[in-house]
Order: C-alpha cells, then sequence, then structure tokens
C-alpha cells in the first residue's frame, strides 16, 4: 500500500475532514488583519462578535432617524434614501470598509499601512486581551483588542476601527 494514501487519511481524520478549525485569539487578530489586507469585508464580518455588530445597528438606526450626528459624512458611506430603509449592521459594516478602503486609494496611501506586532493573550474566561502595536514609519501606536468566546469561538469585540 503507497503511502501517501495513508497520510492523507491521517490529514483529514487530524483536521476534522475539511471542517473549519477553532482559532485562538491572536489567530483571530491575525486573520481579521489579513482579510483587512485582502479587502475582504464579509471575511472580516466573520471575525466580528455580535456586540460589535450590535454597535453598528446602533449607528444605522440613527441614520434611519435623519443621521443628526452625520454618521453617513463621517464614514464616507454613500447611499441612497431608499437603501437606507434596508441597511442593517452587516450591510453598513461592508460599506464603510470599502468606503475607507476607497479613501486610501484616492489619497494613494494604499501602500503606507503599518505593520503590526501582535503580543500575547491575556485570556480570563471568556476574555482575551491582545495587545496589538501599529508601528508606522515614525511611531507607534498600541491598542488593546478585546476578543470574546462566542459561540465556542473567538471573535472580536473590540479594535480601533469601525
Amino acid at each position: 500500500m503507497s503511502k501517501i494514501p495513508l497520510i492523507i487519511v491521517i490529514l483529514l481524520v487530524s483536521f476534522g475532514c475539511g471542517e473549519v478549525t477553532e482559532l485562538e485569539p491572536v489567530e483571530v487578530v491575525r486573520a481579521f488583519l489579513a482579510a483587512e489586507e485582502s479587502r475582504d469585508a464579509r471575511l472580516l464580518l466573520s471575525y466580528l462578535s455580535n456586540g460589535k455588530l450590535s454597535n453598528m445597528g446602533e449607528y444605522v438606526d440613527e441614520i434611519r432617524n435623519g443621521d443628526p450626528n452625520r454618521i453617513l459624512d463621517i464614514t464616507g458611506v454613500e447611499i441612497s434614501e431608499s437603501e437606507i430603509r434596508n441597511l442593517n449592521a452587516e450591510t453598513f459594516y461592508i460599506l464603510c470598509f470599502e468606503a475607507h478602503w476607497d479613501m486610501l486609494e484616492r489619497m494613494n496611501l494604499e501602500d503606507s499601512g503599518p505593520e503590526y506586532l501582535i503580543g500575547e493573550p491575556r485570556i480570563t474566561g471568556d476574555t482575551a486581551l491582545v495587545e496589538v502595536t501599529e508601528r508606522y514609519y515614525n511611531s507607534d501606536e498600541i491598542n488593546t483588542w478585546v476578543i470574546v468566546r462566542e459561540d465556542d469561538r473567538w471573535k472580536i469585540d473590540s479594535y480601533p476601527g469601525p
């Protein structure tokens, strides 16, 4: 018997026959940053907690109520009145990410992003704190990302972004 089929069987059993493996908090941060770099807004959403998404829902409600704080102007999102009626948190997140990427492109800043240094997580129960340093050419910005366990998966609940 050839060793290759046996190796394939062992790998399939080891990795759950193609099931998505659970990511640890640091891996979630890395995956999120990779999705951001590849401009995959839908993938970015998959790493966000329900709490983070519900926060965006509050902005959607405000937009539907006349946008008194000019959220659309601040985010750079351009949508029609009919689109506002059907707007939900997930769609608004996607539109915010896309508007951000468009702005970077218009300002010719798409390649000037920081280098990310990701620290070790501090896990307490279902919450992990991960220090992320954004290293720019002339300074560093350090932020603590909050990662929470939700439906047996780690999700980003707070980070410096929309």
